[in-house]
């Protein structure tokens, strides 16, 4: 089972910047999910703010063990669809994230959206795509940073 879970030989470092990008983008998440939990259960519920929330970090949790460690290039294209479901749900509470009194809820959505374009970013420079085609990296070096 862990072995599900290990880096595979070769990973560049491309890939290893998306996992900590995006794993700070959920970090980031779940402090906007608590701020806006309040107003999430007042528009659908309690249990479907329960329910969507968990699916949320799911699925994002998914997509991350999939793209970077299972080398899924179909989990790495899925993440520009769920970077529009997110910048959707970001614009269609805007105005009570401004309205809040917290100006960090706003700072906080800003960043996390940052933090998942570079994270989607190095799943797309030149060698993160090859590594994704199981090509080989000839001149990793010119690649990294």
């Amino acid at each position: 089972m862990s072995q599900w879970f290990d880096q595979q030989a070769g990973t560049p470092h491309d890939v290893r910047r998306f996992e900590r990008f995006w794993f700070l983008a959920m970090f980031l998440s779940a402090m906007v999910a608590i701020e806006m939990y309040d107003h999430t259960v007042m528009i659908i519920g309690p249990y479907l703010a329960l329910l969507s929330n968990a699916a949320f970090f799911v699925a994002s949790l998914l997509l991350v063990i999939y793209a970077s460690r299972r080398r899924s290039n179909l989990a790495r294209l899925l993440t520009i669809p769920f970077l529009i479901l997110i910048l959707f749900y970001d614009l269609a509470h805007l105005g009570a994230m401004v309205g809040s009194e917290s100006l960090y809820l706003l700072v906080g959505t800003l960043c996390r959206l940052g933090f998942i374009v570079v994270a989607i970013h190095a799943l797309f420079t030149p060698s993160s795509r090859a590594w994704f085609a199981g090509r080989p990296l000839a001149s990793v070096g010119d690649y990294e940073d």
